[in-house]
């Protein structure tokens, strides 16, 4: 069974870098059919670029970010996204932090927090290529 390519484009966590990434993305044969950006701000710029080339979101190329930011559930935008608990985490960190002034601790302790996928309007399943594309 061949294996997928999952090219992955450097870039700046700016609107600006997920334009440049797409564009580079979008320029590859076969297009891809799904784009996961860094964070939601690349995301909105890896959006940009696929308007500009007349594609649509999901229709032609689902996107996801990363952070779940406010941007993200704007409904015109509807960009599916992973919700890191920041809340939680600002709350681990104080816990450790005040663990370690207060009590003296050194030894170090690993905490996961699960993060969640928040689907919103920006995915779809693949569509079947035309043998034409």
């Amino acid at each position: 069974m061949p294996v997928a390519v999952r090219p992955v484009v450097s870039g700046s966590y700016t609107e600006d870098g997920g334009h440049s990434g797409c564009v580079a993305l979008l320029e590859r044969d076969p297009r891809p059919t799904a784009i996961f950006a860094a964070n939601d701000l690349a995301a909105i710029g890896a959006l940009n670029a696929i308007e500009e080339r007349g594609l649509k979101v999901p229709d032609d190329i689902s996107l996801v970010g990363y952070d779940n930011t406010s941007l993200a559930a704007l409904r015109h935008i509807s960009l599916t996204t992973v919700h890191q608990p920041r809340v939680e985490m600002g709350q681990m960190a104080v816990i450790t932090l005040l663990e370690r002034v207060e009590q003296g601790r050194s030894r170090p302790r690993r905490t996961v927090l699960s993060p969640q996928l928040v689907v919103r309007g920006s995915t779809a399943p693949p569509r079947l290529r035309d043998r034409s594309e």
